[in-house]
């Protein structure tokens, strides 16, 4: 596994009005590595994958992104405030004009990350299929002219996006129901279906919110597998949140535990499960106890 940090959190702070709800949180992930951010409830876990990903702009800190052979600074895509000096250059200025206008989540997901949500947010009422067709907007041809007159160019990207989707349903087993709504499968089904929606805009990272929750033992054997499988066939490196200690354990390269907005551990599975602030945090025992994860 290459030692190359993918994603570089340095000194993360999320202010919501007089609450601190990330302080100082910093951390590295490994291209090619499974990763696991976990902590109690209220830890700030959703916080972090927010700002990650562009759906919060964090009060402070430094978040980049290595992929896609550049480095970008999600802070930056999501438009900073205005600096005396941007005043000095045209080309900084007009930079920064764009990124405040056009800046947001959707170039963090250009960038190379993509995720899923704790609640899952399909478009219930759209074919499985189309689902994975919109998640490809950005990657098709969208000229309005090319598709009033269906140039063969337009036709190209069409069938690329068509044979994308059915390449995703099929990794995630869900190519038999391409033409069902997507608010017609179940549960685990919908849960799959979330992450081929992810997996369509080619990221290099993906960022999955408690991709286990809800799931019965023998579907979460499946989704470990099938995690396995983006990183190991896909060159896909994965971080999640998940309360599901079994799976962490026996998936992750490497854990960042969270507690009250800040990071208390990190490190491989062992060096987590016998940590005593883990264990006091985490579990709500008191150091010292014989608790093990």
């Amino acid at each position: 596994m290459s030692q190359e940090n993918i994603l570089k959190v340095e000194n993360l702070v999320m202010h919501f009005g007089g609450i601190k709800a990330l302080n100082d949180v910093t951390f590295n992930i490994k291209r090619g590595s499974v990763s696991a951010l976990i902590g109690p409830n209220g830890a700030g876990k959703t916080t972090v994958f927010n700002c990650l990903t562009g759906f919060y702009k964090a009060t402070g800190g430094n978040i980049m992104l290595s992929a896609n052979g550049k480095d970008t600074s999600v802070i930056k895509v999501l438009g900073e405030p205005f600096k005396a000096t941007d005043f000095i250059s045209p080309v900084a200025f007009l930079k920064r004009l764009k990124y405040k206008m056009f800046g947001g989540s959707h170039l963090v997901n250009r960038a190379g990350l993509s995720r899923t949500f704790q609640n899952i947010r399909l478009f219930k009422e759209m074919s499985v299929v189309e689902n994975l067709l919109v998640a490809q907007h950005m990657r098709v041809n969208r000229n309005l002219l090319a598709g009033i007159l269906n140039t063969p160019s337009y036709q190209q990207s069409e069938e690329e996006a068509l044979e994308r989707a059915f390449y995703w349903l099929g990794v995630v087993d869900l190519t038999e129901f391409a033409n069902r709504l997507a608010g017609e499968l179940s549960y685990g089904q919908q849960r799959r279906l979330e992450i081929a929606r992810a997996m369509c805009t080619n990221p290099e990272i993906i960022c999955l919110d408690e991709p286990a929750a809800g799931l019965n033992p023998s579907e979460t054997e499946a989704l470990t597998k099938m995690i396995r499988v983006l990183r190991d066939q896909h060159n896909t490196t994965v971080l999640l949140i998940e309360h599901d200690m079994g799976m962490v354990m026996d998936i992750s390269d490497y854990i960042v535990v969270l507690d009250h907005g800040e990071v208390i551990a990190k490190g491989n599975p062992d060096e987590i499960k016998n940590n005593p602030k883990v264990i006091a945090a985490y579990l709500g025992a008191e150091e010292g106890e014989e608790v093990t994860l």
